[in-house]
């Protein structure tokens, strides 16, 4: 029975991201992330840069996700029907893990901020084992290998630059560049598919 409800947890799962939807969002999101990094490089830094600086990212976030059930609503319910999917906070493991996760993260980047600019290289590569991780879980709760493979690349991006030794904005910019190109491809790809595979339906 409970092998049974899993299956069916991460089909629900899974069905969110089967027409390449949340795939493109997040690249679109990986490239405001840059932009970002380069204007953090450029304005006057004060106590509130930081605020300022994730509230665009946010907002365009939940932008986006609105966006994203609206076109769902026109292409993708209509095709294949609508799944209501579980949220993470019904599976208490993953819940625990990524809690777990995110404090070693935190401890990981606040010691290295106290290590000086040299530390501050090994950035890209703490964020690169970040996008690692949420695209191997992702991965892991859809059985969907391409995520996988993205999970890969950020991880041997963000290894690749800290052996380059490229600086803390620079680095995480380019990571973040180059993960939502791969992220978009893949999107577009995944959508190309899902239309091949599910024509419109005249009901």
């Amino acid at each position: 029975m409970g092998e049974n409800f899993t299956k069916v947890q991460q089909r629900a799962i899974q069905y969110w991201f089967l027409d390449g939807l949340a795939e493109i969002s997040a690249g679109l999101i990986c490239f405001l992330l840059v932009a970002l990094f380069v204007l953090w490089q450029l304005i006057p830094l004060t106590r509130w840069s930081l605020f300022i600086f994730f509230i665009p990212a946010f907002a365009v976030s939940f932008g986006l996700r609105l966006l994203i059930q609206k076109i769902k609503e026109r292409t993708t319910y209509p095709r294949t029907g609508y799944v209501a999917p579980f949220s993470g906070m019904e599976n208490k493991r993953a819940l625990v893990m990524m809690i777990v996760f995110t404090i070693v993260l935190l401890a990981v980047n606040f010691y290295l901020t106290t290590q000086g600019e040299t530390a501050l290289l090994r950035s890209p590569g703490v964020a690169g084992l970040t996008f690692a991780f949420v695209f191997a879980w992702t991965g892991y709760l859809t059985a969907l290998r391409r995520f996988y493979f993205t999970a890969f690349f950020s991880l041997f991006v963000g290894a690749a630059l800290v052996f380059l030794e490229i600086g803390y904005f620079s680095g995480v910019a380019i990571l973040t560049g180059l993960t939502g190109v791969i992220l978009l491809f893949s999107g577009i790809q995944a959508r190309r598919a899902y239309f091949r595979l599910n024509p419109p339906s005249n009901e």
